[in-house]
């Protein structure tokens, strides 16, 4: 009944209600209003001849049946406010990538070799924090997600406001783009913020769009910071390089390059091992230091033929920040025989007495001497003796490498330059010049051996004029030869350099060119620089010639390096040549050409230098400036094409690179009408998030500042709750039901008209 006269059934039942006005009006126009009821009604009424009483009533009635038109007028209604809460939502996003495992976390100051991951650190963070995270699911919406590359969303379970939380393998982090992702996942409600747990490294800096979408969501990024605020030292192996074949009992020099990142600066050992043995080949111990750099020179001597797997290691003197990049693999093809060294020279001059005794005593190497000034009666020296020069292919190919050293070329026929040349260009065998002052490299200008040079005429050579003191290249350092060094060091000795130290300079040698040096060859050593502006002057040269290789020294006064340290500078430099000759020579069972990476075992993401040389001539004239590499899958596909292109400096070499994208072992090959290559590569599924694995605090502290959030120390965690924004939206919905057409009023007012009506009947009024 209530509900009918009072126009109620537009509302719903139950809720509260209160009387509201539709055009209500000013309250000067209430008083005009009554004022005006007032005349009009005394007006009305003024000459009414009826008792006072009756008058008051009667006017009194009219009154308020005016007031009431008024009251209509103003379009009065009933409201029932409806209040609606809708409560913002928290972000919380948990670093699921793999620099999470890294062990940076101190646990206790007096031990720094007592250290958490910062995976550790953040789940004790949340276990700590539940009753926060309760407490905070009250009022508001908190959603958990995952990042590494990308946010997904992850789920708590019933018995834990915390979701469970798997092994953090993502291979890279992106945390601008993360929260972005998050934030538009939670489109249509109200965010507080986006609270990140992580140690903000990440793939690349921060990107304008992802923090410009965050901004404009309007969403404040609250951060914790992970990890060591200051960089844990780590030690990564970059890059190993050794020979791809070698003989046993040989010297193989291994390359090794580390990097110390962060506070490394400890000492360390690089260790050499043959990995199917676990025979320790070489150790090198690493001195503490700033330098951000290392780079050593492992010597492997294997015992066995076969194809050997050797492992290089670092080992740190206390524990390293990520062990996974503190080793690398190589494989090399080991050939089980001596290297065979024939020797010419035409006089006994000193550095023929040197280098003789050094090819005796030295057990890697079966030599055979000949000494051309020799009478007759003289015995020729070597583990197997000559009593001629070879005269046919078969003799010449008995050898890997060929020293010829101040020999006339009359000594030998044209038939036997012929054949030394083949056993070079064809049969891959290396030859080593040592220069002259009467012979070579003067007379063998015209022979069929000149092309063999690494320079091009005149070679009637002056001398320098003045002594010299050697210096190798890069070149030299790439290939591992010349690597003279003090006992426990890996770099070029001072005292050869030193402009001070006498005996360390060459007094005599020859003077060839820059530009004589051929387009093909490459200078190995050059002359110390004593004033900036100096040119410096080719010493030693090498050039690849059909499968071979040839090496020409422009000095004959190696053996004074005797007078500073015995044996130890001048075995180094001949050994390592003769031994990098002889490794050539191994080049004629690869065929015309070699294709090899700069590393046979990489991470996923690193890049890796591919190399193809072509040794024959013939097929380096057919072959195009830019050659396509395959890279095939265990199953066949093909995973994609790398292009490389003619080198300007050495046009029998291509270069290119290749950044695999995916784990596994692939076969890289070149398929050319007049080219087959192949090779093996091991990509290994190391995270690139260990290439820079330490704590990356300031990108999150940008990040906080652009987004106007906070930067929460792992200790203040609990003070979330005072940092998160009420985001939470209130609305309130009010429904009206109208008064002036509600049967009450219709019936109040047709009461009071009735009574006033009859009032003036009875009083007899018009």
């Amino acid at each position: 009944m209530m509900r009918w006269l009072f126009n109620l059934d537009a509302l719903p039942e139950g809720d509260g209600l209160r009387l509201g006005w539709l055009a209500p009006w000013p309250a000067w126009l209430w008083v005009l209003v009554i004022i005006g009821i007032f005349l009009f009604v005394a007006w009305c009424y003024r000459g009414a001849v009826i008792s006072r009483p009756a008058r008051v009533s009667l006017a009194s009635l009219r009154i308020i049946i005016l007031f009431l038109v008024a009251i209509l007028l103003n379009g009065p209604v009933l409201e029932s406010p409806r209040e609606h809460h809708t409560p913002d939502q928290v972000l919380v996003l948990l670093d699921r990538s793999g620099s999470m495992s890294v062990p940076d976390v101190t646990l206790d100051p007096g031990d720094p070799d007592a250290r958490s991951t910062r995976e550790a650190q953040m789940v004790s963070l949340l276990e700590q924090t539940e009753p926060l995270w309760e407490s905070l699911s009250q009022d508001r919406t908190v959603r958990w997600f995952g990042f590494h590359g990308h946010a997904f969303e992850q789920t708590p379970s019933t018995e834990s406001t915390i979701p469970p939380l798997d092994d953090p393998l993502g291979d890279h982090t992106r945390v601008d783009e993360a929260i972005a992702r998050a934030i538009a996942m939670s489109a249509g409600g109200p965010v507080s913020a986006a609270v990140v747990f992580t140690d903000g490294r990440s793939d690349h800096d921060l990107r304008v769009r992802h923090v410009s979408e965050i901004r404009a969501a309007g969403v404040p990024v609250i951060a914790v910071p992970l990890g060591s605020s200051e960089a844990v030292g780590d030690l990564v192996l970059e890059h190993v390089t050794a020979p791809e074949q070698a003989f046993t009992g040989d010297r193989v020099p291994v390359q090794v390059a580390v990097t110390r990142r962060g506070a490394a600066n400890e000492a360390f050992d690089l260790v050499l091992r043959d990995r199917r043995t676990g025979r320790e080949l070489d150790r090198a111990e690493i001195e503490p230091g700033e330098d951000a750099r290392v780079d050593a020179t492992l010597l492997g001597i294997p015992e066995l033929g076969g194809t050997a797997t050797w492992t290089v290691t670092i080992e740190p003197d206390r524990p390293d920040l990520v062990s996974d990049n503190n080793w690398s693999d190589i494989d090399i093809n080991l050939l089980d025989e001596p290297l065979r060294v024939l020797y010419v020279e035409g006089g006994p001059r000193w550095e023929y007495r040197y280098l003789k005794n050094l090819l005796l005593r030295e057990e890697s190497i079966e030599s055979s001497i000949m000494l051309l000034s020799a009478d007759r009666s003289f015995a020729q020296e070597g583990d197997r003796p000559l009593k001629r020069l070879p005269v046919t292919a078969e003799e010449f190919e008995a050898f890997d490498v060929i020293i010829l050293g101040d020999v006339p070329s009359g000594v030998m026929s044209p038939d036997q330059h012929q054949l030394l040349q083949d056993a070079v260009g064809t049969g891959g065998a290396g030859l080593l010049w040592i220069a002259g002052e009467v012979a070579t490299p003067s007379s063998w200008g015209t022979t069929e051996l000149a092309d063999t040079l690494p320079f091009s005429g005149p070679f009637d050579l002056p001398t320098i004029g003045s002594s010299v003191q050697l210096l190798p290249t890069e070149e030299a350092e790439r290939l591992g030869v010349l690597q003279v060094s003090e006992p426990g060091t890996s770099e070029w000795p001072t005292v050869l350099r030193d402009n001070d130290v006498d005996w360390s300079k060459l007094q005599w040698a020859q003077w060839v060119q820059p530009q004589q040096v051929k387009p093909t060859a490459s200078v190995l050593a050059e002359t110390v620089r004593l004033r900036d502006g100096d040119d410096p002057i080719p010493l030693v040269m090498s050039v690849r010639y059909g499968l071979g290789r040839s090496v020409y020294v422009v000095t004959d006064e190696i053996w004074r390096w005797r007078y500073g340290r015995g044996e130890q500078f001048g075995e180094q430099f001949w050994i390592q040549l003769i031994r990098h000759l002889g490794r050539a020579s191994l080049s004629a069972t690869r065929g015309v050409a070699e294709l090899t990476p700069s590393r046979r075992q990489v991470p996923v993401g690193q890049v890796l230098q591919l190399r193809l040389e072509v040794f024959d001539e013939s097929v380096l004239l057919q072959l195009p400036d830019s050659i396509s590499v395959s890279a095939i899958d265990p199953e066949g596909r093909v995973v994609t094409q790398v292009a490389l292109r003619r080198s300007n400096e050495a046009r029998d070499t291509w270069l290119g690179t290749w950044v695999p994208a995916q784990a596994g072992s692939f076969r890289l090959t070149v398929d050319l009408p007049d080219l087959v290559l192949e090779t093996d590569v091991r990509v290994e599924d190391i995270s690139r998030e260990y290439r820079r694995p330490e704590a990356d605090h300031a990108a999150l502290a940008s990040l906080v500042e652009m987004t106007g959030g906070h930067l929460v120390a792992p200790v203040d965690v609990e003070s979330l709750v005072d940092v998160l924004p009420d985001r939470s939206i209130t609305e309130i919905e009010v429904r009206r039901a109208g008064l002036w057409d509600a049967p009450i009023v219709f019936i109040v007012l047709v009461l009071l008209l009735a009574l006033e009506w009859a009032g003036r009947r009875l009083l007899r009024l018009a």
